[in-house]
């Protein structure tokens, strides 16, 4: 017989305890396990969109207090993810005062970035490679927008989960 946990009101599934009634161990660790797979997607969303404002922030900083230039393309940052994935983010070199400062954009995409194409820096005078990138090409969306959908996507999978739970309680 398997074991069975009685009276789970508090995860709102109502088990009766004794007669073998109440619902199977199981099924209450598989629910418990994949709520916290939909919180820990809840809380990788938010915390991509909570990163992408601030990279926002400062990049509005560096518009209004920053200087502008035009820089190179001349290399591509290559991240390698799961499935043989791979996205590009432009790695940019600007002058500044007769000196080259070289900078990685905040900017990926799936292809990578053509260099010696242009892009639209803009740094900090006191710490040019504090420097907002915009190489042609890139997601217009961000990250920002990835974080947002990963967050409600969470959301809803949670609430399937709930839904989930609501009918193994019906059915034991």
């Amino acid at each position: 017989m398997e074991p069975q946990l009685p009276g789970l009101r508090g995860l709102g599934i109502d088990a009766v305890a004794g007669g073998g009634d109440g619902v199977p161990t199981a099924f209450v660790v598989v629910l418990v396990l994949t709520a916290l797979l939909g919180v820990a997607v809840v809380v990788g969303g938010l915390r991509m969109a909570l990163r992408a404002r601030s990279r926002s922030r400062e990049a509005l900083r560096l518009r209004t207090d920053g200087v502008s230039t035009t820089g190179t393309v001349v290399d591509n940052r290559i991240t390698s993810h799961r499935e043989h994935r791979m996205t590009f983010s432009p790695v940019v070199r600007f002058a500044v005062d007769g000196r080259d400062v070289t900078v990685v954009g905040d900017q990926v995409w799936n292809r990578s970035f053509v260099t010696g194409r242009s892009a639209q820096v803009v740094y900090d005078p006191a710490a040019p490679d504090r420097a907002h990138v915009r190489a042609e090409g890139g997601s217009f969306l961000g990250r920002g927008f990835s974080g947002v959908v990963l967050a409600v996507f969470g959301l809803v999978f949670l609430a399937a989960v709930a839904v989930m739970g609501g009918f193994v309680a019906s059915v034991f």
